[in-house]
């Protein structure tokens, strides 16, 4: 019998991918609100909810394949999967694909699709890190049974878990690795460049109908929902940081519920090792454990980086350039794994920078350097990196250092460089 870390330890070695095949996934959630009523969130059930809206959406493609699920939660096509989050937040998953560019076509006509079926209705789909108007406690789940189950859990282990599942949304962008040590080299840049990619995304001025004067929400949030499967994972900066210490993450995790022959069984606070300490995983008891962590950076088969707000199209596809830019080349590495072994670098140590980020903004400093000085300090990598055709789409990250975050840019700024986006997409 395999132990459940060997077991887990396999599937990640399983994950490498030649260095010339690696890809870049996608994901974008929104809210679907109500602008004559006030801007507040559309439920999921109703006539004009958005499981309705999901219907008329899947029309639009006759590949489309409705996922499954016991009611309607989504359904998948070859460029992308759409789902619902817990309070019926839709997300996009753009399949991986080596190009910026690509990437961004698939999302321009998806979003193209969805707002005009939204205009039917008289409805918006907003990109932001938190619910802009609707009160979280007024907000309903999607009736799945894993959403129900991890409500009660985060009950007992935070004060942030409602307005995780309820009021939040990110851009998540996903990278390939190609060995343990070129795995434990980007999770590690990843988390290190975590607390610049989350400035230049903080997109939360208003949540649950107020103003937020301070920086990062989301971080802040999560933060409050459970410690034992998020934020930074623990020591996640280990010199020979691996598979077996991913695992042993996991491991001590509680999985919050299982399937048996297809009923969900609650587990309490039981965890993955003690279940499992004399049993192996079945496939689906696998895929369940990984997906139940929600650290600011985890391994599946691949290494998804989930600190970032939702953003507007321009700011995401700045955003994914940037990562490429930045983990899949030697000098993005490099520069991190020299800061991280030269000051002994720790996970306090990074969250005492976002506590610094929280509280000052851009106003702060990280690294030794004014945030904005940072900030282009990274673009800077990501530009020299970059094929020529891709540069451009760092220019909105451009605005945002010129503005001081995404909050403060005007209106018809965000919409030249939409125009823009979409020019150069088209």
């Amino acid at each position: 019998m395999k132990s459940w870390k060997t077991q887990l330890v396999q599937h990640f070695a399983d994950g490498t991918t030649a260095w010339k095949d690696s890809k870049l996934g996608v994901e974008v959630e929104h809210f679907i609100v109500d602008p004559a009523n006030g801007g507040q969130a559309v439920p999921y059930l109703g006539e004009t909810g958005v499981r309705e809206i999901l219907k008329k959406l899947m029309a639009r493609y006759p590949q489309a394949q409705a996922l499954e699920d016991d009611d309607f939660f989504g359904f998948s096509v070859p460029e992308f999967n759409i789902t619902l989050e817990p309070a019926a937040q839709l997300e996009i998953s753009i399949a991986s694909t080596v190009s910026v560019r690509e990437s961004g076509l698939i999302y321009l006509r998806f979003r193209r699709n969805l707002d005009e079926i939204l205009a039917e209705y008289g409805y918006e789909a907003v990109t932001a890190g938190g619910s802009p108007v609707s009160c979280v406690k007024d907000m309903t789940l999607i009736p799945k049974d894993r959403y129900y189950l991890m409500n009660e859990h985060f009950l007992s282990t935070g004060t942030g878990g409602m307005e995780m599942m309820r009021g939040s949304a990110s851009v998540q962008v996903s990278i390939d690795y190609s060995s343990e040590e070129n795995f434990r080299r980007k999770i590690q840049a990843a988390y290190f460049y975590g607390p610049l990619f989350k400035i230049l995304c903080d997109n939360l001025p208003v949540f649950q109908g107020e103003p937020v004067k301070m920086h990062l929400k989301r971080t802040d949030i999560w933060r409050r929902v459970d410690p034992a499967r998020c934020g930074i994972v623990p020591g996640i900066f280990k010199p020979t940081y691996g598979y077996e210490d991913y695992a042993d993450f996991l491991g001590s995790m509680p999985p919050i519920f299982l399937k048996e022959e297809g009923r969900v069984i609650p587990t309490g606070f039981k965890t993955v090792a003690e279940i499992f300490e004399d049993k192996e995983f079945t496939d689906e008891d696998l895929n369940h454990i990984i997906s139940m962590a929600f650290p600011d950076v985890r391994l599946k088969q691949y290494i998804e980086i989930r600190v970032a707000d939702s953003v507007p199209g321009p700011f995401m596809l700045a955003y994914t350039a940037l990562i490429k830019g930045i983990l899949y080349t030697d000098e993005g590495l490099d520069d991190a794994h020299e800061w991280i072994t030269k000051c002994h670098f720790t996970t306090e140590d990074l969250e005492q920078i976002e506590d610094e980020l929280m509280q000052h903004g851009w106003d702060g400093v990280i690294y030794g350097l004014p945030v904005t000085e940072a900030a282009a300090a990274l673009l800077d990598i990501a530009k020299r990196h970059l094929p020529d055709d891709e540069k451009d789409f760092l220019v909105p990250f451009d605005v945002v250092i010129k503005y001081g975050g995404i909050r403060n840019i005007p209106e018809e700024e965000i919409l030249n460089l939409e125009r823009k986006t979409k020019g150069k997409l088209l």
